[in-house]
This record gives C-alpha cells, structure tokens and sequence, in this order.
C-alpha cells in the first residue's frame, strides 16, 4: 500500500511537470500587450513586503512588468563617533545571512511576477513567424517519429548481435551485462537525436524561433531518456542475472529517476529558451533559483521517503552496526550535498557568477550522486575478486590485498570527487567574497588522511583474519571425534600482533588526521608519553604480566589449541592476549591466568605422546595369546586410513603390571603424534575387546569365586551355598 502511494504521488508530479513544460512554451496567458511594458526597478535595499507591494501595483495596471535590478546599494549611515565598528560578530553574520536571503527571495519573485509576459511575448513571437502552430506541432511530431523509428531500429539490431550474453550472478557478468545495455541506450539516444535534430533543422528553416522550442522539447526528451538509461542500469533486471543494484523497490526508484531527469530538462529548457530571447537577467536568475528549488525539495522528498532502501543498499547484504551507520550517512551525504550547492546559489546568485554557478551545481550534483555509487561498485567488484582468489589459492598476502585495494580505489574516487567539486566552486567562492583556500586545503588533506589510514587497517585486518586461526567455542558432543589440530607459532602471536599493529595504526591515523585538520599534535604526543611512563610506574603488576606474556610467546611456551598445566589450572588454550592466557578445561570452564602468575608450563601437545593404558584379565589367561592378539591389533591400527598416520610407535603388549586377588593386570603403549591421543586409544580398545573375545578371553570380573579342591567349578558353587546355609542352622 506505501509503494502504491509513492508511485501515485511521483506519477502525478510528473505528470504536472511535463504539462507545465509543454504549457508554458506552446502557450501564454491572455491579457498582456507585448508593446507596452511595466519597468520596474528593484534595488538592494528594499524588503520583501516592499518589493511584493511594488509588483502587485504593477500588475495592477493589466500591462507585463519588466523588472530590472539596481546594483546601487544604500549609502552607509556613519556614526557620530568616526565610524561604524563591527563589536557583535554574531549580529554581523546575521545581517550578512539576512541580506543573501533577501536578495535571493528578491530575485525569486522577480522571476516569477515576470513568467506571465515571457511566456505571452513567445507566443507573439510565434504567431509572427512563417510557420503557424498547427505547423510547429506537426513538424516536432514527424521529428519526433522519424528519431524513434531509427532509434527502434538501431535497438533491434544491438539485441540481436547481444542475444548470446550468458546470465550469471558474479558482480563482473552482471557489471558487464548492464554496461553493454548502458551503450546500446545510448547508442539509440544518439541516433534518435541526431536524427530528429535533423529533421526539425529541415522543418523549421524560416522558423527560428520554432525550432528554439522545438529544439526544447528535444531536450526535455533526451534528458529523460537519458535518465531513463542510467535508470536502467542501476535498477532493473539483466537478463536473469538481477539488477546491478539489489535495491527494494526498484520499480518506484525507477520512476522517481525518470521524474528528475525530466524536471531537470524542463528547467534548462526554460534557461536556455530565456538566454536566447535575451529575457532580462533578473528574471532569468529568478527562474533559475525557483527551478533548483523545486528540484532541491524533489531529491529532498525522495531520500525521506526511500531512505531505508538507500541506506540498506550501501549497508551491504549482512551489514553490521558500522555498516549501517555508513549506508545512512550516505543517505545523510545526498540530502547535504543537495541542501549545500542549493544554499551557495543564494551566495552567487544576482552576482556576475550566476551563469557559471547553473553549470557548476549541475556538474556537482552528478558528482555527488556518481561517487557513492562508483565506490559501490568498485568494492563489490575487488571484494569478489578478493574473495574468488581466497577461495582457490587459500589465505594469502595476495588475496588480502584484492580484499583491501578497493578501498584505496574507493578514497581515490571520492577524493577525485572532491577536488573536483573543489575546483569547480573555488573561483564562484571566492568572486562572492569568501576565501576557502584553507579549510578546502584541510578538507583535502583529511581526506587522503583517512584513505591511507582506511586501507592500512583494512589490510591488516583482513590479512591477520585470514591467517589467525579461527577456532569456535566447541560445545559438548558436537565433533567429538574431530582431530585436534594445533596452529602454528605464526598463527599463535598474529592476534596479538594484530592488536598492536591495529593500535598503533588508528593512534596515527588519529594524529595525521588532526594534523591535517590544523591541529598541533605535539603537546598531544608529549602528553601520552608522560601518562604511559606513569602507568608503567604506578601499574608494575600489569608491566609484570606484559613482559612475562612476551617472553612465553618469544620461547615458543605454547600455542593456540594445546593443551597445557600451568600448575593449578589446566586446559586447552583458546585465546592469547597481551597480558593473559585464557584455558579452556574439558569440562568446559574458562580460566583466565595472568601471564605473571604463570610459574611452569607443561605442555602435553608438543612433538609426540606415549599413551599407557591397562586392562585386567583372569589371572589364569593366556599371555600369548593375549601379546599375540595385541600385535595383530597394532599392525591393523597402522593401516588405519584415519589414524595409522598418527602412530610413531605400534600399539603393543607392554607386560604384566600387577597381580590382584582376582585379577592380573596388564599394560599397554603406544607413542604417536599430539592431538588425537585419546581417540586414538578410543580406537585400539575397542578393536582389542573385540579381538580378545575372538580368541576366548575374558576380562576379570569382580565376582567371587570359591573353587574346591579337586576344581570343580560346579562342586565349588554348590559349596558356596551350602556353606551359609550351614552356618545359618548352626546360628539357630
């Protein structure tokens, strides 16, 4: 229902704005004479309700009005004590904002009090010319027909020799699919204008200023279809492979793009339409500042409205809080740009930049909305190939660097972005009384200062995550039976070097930054080093645990994944910091020692483990059978497709432990690699149960046996009953 309204609601402005346009130029309001003309002078010093009186008395009189500007200001009121003296800054800058205001209101009104006799003197124009109205319209529908048809049928032919692009969903293929789309729409646009340029040249021969009109109407249309192109390219489908930009409601961003670029034609139509006819300044600074007025509120009304498609787009698919922070900001960033060159065409305009500022705000609007877009571009693409090599070399430098050059590429293009922006508006700021060479030097500065820092964090992160070890929480029962794998040395101490390095990037990042900001860093830097010598003297305990923890890792103490017993706590390490270790134990606490308390170290993970284990049999077993039978069982766990790699030494009988009242117990070794000790013996009882009951063994059992002298089992369990049978006759 809320997409509905929207589209409703666009369609309708659109739809005011096209009839407008063609209103305006094929028509006029009846009741003005073109012979006799109202002139108006508008000066400075006067006020919106003067200026406002002064029109409608003009107006009064049934005559268009012809206003003109008075550059001459009023003369300064010097004060009786020698001069006027600039005490309240904030008064002054109030003034000065009031003054701009006033003028560019002035300016506003004076462009639309002098529609009414712009259009009426057209249309007089135009009746006076060869060809009449009925002509005009028929000559710009043949144009018109004439540049459609070549434009069809250069599209038919473009479809035809594109028909075999393969759909895919890889960022490249569909980068490609819509830019080979991109250039057949424009390609099309082209041959359609030339060929209805042409043809409205041909028709409107002894007609100038028809062809001006007609030639406006060309411009309406090829700005919308060219806004329609770049339209297409964001937010429809390729083929099967979807939109290039995954945004919701593609149909209503569709819509509003067209929208603005028809808006966009019809207000330069009007400027140029005002510039040929020699309108008077005034009035055509006035249509200029009323014109981007409506488009600033357009633009200003589609962020409100589709700012949480824009944002969730810039986000990313799996966005998290600093993502999401920067898909608004970027939101935040359109409406601003918008609202700011809006603003500075009050500094400039009635000036003698007027002219030059309608090209700049118009060049700096696409710049605004190229760069974010550009940038999105650029980081899906270099993430895919970043993520593309991960995926089949493995982790590396190189596939980190993929990963991280598009933010490098990303900076340069906003920084591009905004040194051209800066470019273009330094001579408008300046001829307006404004010196911006330092704060435009301090925003350029600040920016290649947060690029290099963005991309040395971005490398280092992605490089350390990518060769840090990832290792989960395991929760009980879940791979159990998994092999152990401890990392390696490098892996082990790349946390805490990331840490370092991290920290030590984001402090300079931070001092480069308010350096390039004009800020003194010195006192700063001299400041944090004399808070870190009394931190190192007033916390000896937190010293204690750094140094002990950098001398463990320098000697190689332990690593991710092993095992250890630090004397009172054991575990197996999950996580190594800078100050502690942080043990997991089986049964699943978390200790986390300091490394200063760590006295001794025992490692049970390192180069190789004998495990030992016992069994216990009938003291009247077989031991040959049972060393036999073991030594089977042995040479079959070593071709074990799974574990035999593991073994240093075979599983083997070590001999005869103990020998209880019912039992005789014997050892068993094996000695191989660290890691999967456990299910490794796992593995090799079972096979010997299974084999010792094979060969008729039985383990002992905690049953007691009376035997008789002549060992007779069956005469001994008889006894065995008899025997409190007889004491209990004997108790009675």
């Amino acid at each position: 229902m809320y997409e509905r309204v929207r589209t409703q609601v666009q369609g309708f402005v659109v739809i005011v704005w096209l009839a407008a346009a063609i209103f305006s130029i094929l028509n006029s309001l009846p009741g003005y004479a073109a012979e006799n003309v109202v002139t108006l002078p508008v000066s400075s010093d006067q006020t919106l309700s003067q200026i406002g009186e002064s029109l409608g008395s003009a107006r009064a009189a049934g005559k268009p009005v012809l206003v003109t500007w008075d550059g001459t200001a009023a003369p300064a009121i010097v004060a009786a004590g020698g001069g006027v003296m600039k005490n309240d800054m904030m008064a002054s800058a109030y003034g000065s904002i009031q003054a701009t205001v006033t003028r560019a209101a002035s300016i506003a009104l004076i462009g639309l009090y002098g529609l009414p006799a712009a259009f009426h003197n057209s249309r007089l124009i135009l009746s006076n010319e060869e060809a009449s109205l009925t002509d005009t319209g028929y000559g710009v529908i043949t144009s018109f027909l004439f540049g459609i048809a070549a434009a069809a049928c250069f599209i038919l032919l473009f479809r035809r020799f594109t028909s075999d692009t393969r759909s895919d969903h890889s960022p490249l293929a569909k980068a490609w699919i819509a830019a080979l789309r991109l250039m057949g729409d424009l390609c099309a646009l082209l041959a359609f204008w030339a060929i209805t340029r042409h043809s409205m040249d041909q028709s409107f021969a002894g007609a100038p200023f028809a062809r001006y009109i007609a030639a406006g109407l060309l411009h309406i249309i090829v700005m919308t279809a060219f806004f329609t192109a770049a339209a297409r390219l964001l937010f429809c489908r390729n083929a099967s492979s979807g939109p290039l930009l995954d945004i919701a409601n593609p149909r209503w961003h569709l819509a509003m793009t067209i929208g603005f670029g028809t808006l966009s034609g019809c207000i330069e139509t009007f400027l140029s339409l005002a510039d040929t006819r020699g309108l008077d300044p005034m009035t055509a600074q006035g249509w200029h500042l009323l014109g981007s007025t409506v488009l600033t509120l357009y633009k200003l009304v589609w962020l409100a409205l589709g700012h949480k498609d824009i944002a969730s787009v810039f986000a990313g698919k799996q966005p998290n809080r600093p993502m999401r922070a920067a898909g608004l900001a970027t939101v935040y960033f359109f409406a601003a740009s918008a609202l700011l060159i809006w603003l500075l065409g009050f500094v400039v305009v009635g000036t003698s930049q007027n002219l030059v500022w309608a090209s700049v705000a118009g060049v700096s609007q696409l710049v605004c909305l190229a760069m974010p877009k550009l940038g999105l571009g650029i980081s899906a693409l270099f993430r895919h190939f970043g993520d593309q090599h991960a995926a089949r070399h493995g982790p590396c430098v190189f596939s980190a660097s993929l990963w991280a050059m598009r933010v490098p590429l990303v900076g340069a293009c906003w920084i591009l972005g905004i040194q051209l922006i800066i470019t273009l508006w330094r001579p408008l700021l300046e001829s307006a009384g404004m010196v911006p060479a330092n704060w435009l030097s301090h925003i350029r500065q600040f920016g290649i200062a947060i690029v290099i820092s963005w991309f040395v964090c971005s490398f280092c992160w992605k490089y350390f995550e990518a060769v840090s070890p990832q290792k989960g929480v395991k929760l009980p029962g879940q791979d159990d039976d998994a092999a152990e794998e401890t990392t390696s040395r490098l892996s082990t101490i790349l946390p805490v070097v990331r840490n370092l390095v991290l920290g030590a990037v984001i402090s300079v990042a931070c001092l480069v930054t308010l350096s390039s900001l004009g800020v003194d860093v010195a006192p700063m830097i001299a400041g944090f080093g004399v808070l870190g010598l009394a931190l190192s003297f007033g916390s000896q305990t937190l010293v204690k645990d750094v140094v002990s923890g950098i001398f463990f890792l320098a000697e190689d103490a332990f690593r991710i994944g092993e095992y250890i017993d630090t004397g009172k706590l054991k575990g197996t390490v999950e996580q190594i910091s800078l100050r502690s270790v942080r043990l997991r134990h089986q049964n699943g606490p978390i200790h986390t020692i300091p490394f200063g308390q760590i006295a001794a170290v025992t490692n049970f993970s390192r180069d190789w483990g004998t495990i030992k284990f016992e069994l216990h049999f009938d003291r009247d077993a077989d031991l040959e059978t049972i060393r036999k039978v073991t030594k089977k069982v042995g040479l079959g766990l070593l071709e074990h497709p799974e574990f035999g790699s593991e073994f240093l030494l075979p599983l083997k009988m070590q001999g005869i432990q103990d020998i209880t009242e019912n039992s005789m117990v014997i050892r068993f070794k094996f000695t191989s690699r660290p890691g999967n000790p456990s299910v490794i013996k796992r593995e090799g009882i079972k096979r010997l149960l299974e084999g010792y009951k094979a060969a008729g063994l039985n383990l002992a059992s905690n049953a007691v046996v009376v035997r008789h002298g002549n060992n007779n089992v069956v005469e001994a369990a008889a006894a065995s009953i008899a025997v409190p049978l007889a004491a209990n006759n004997v108790s009675q």
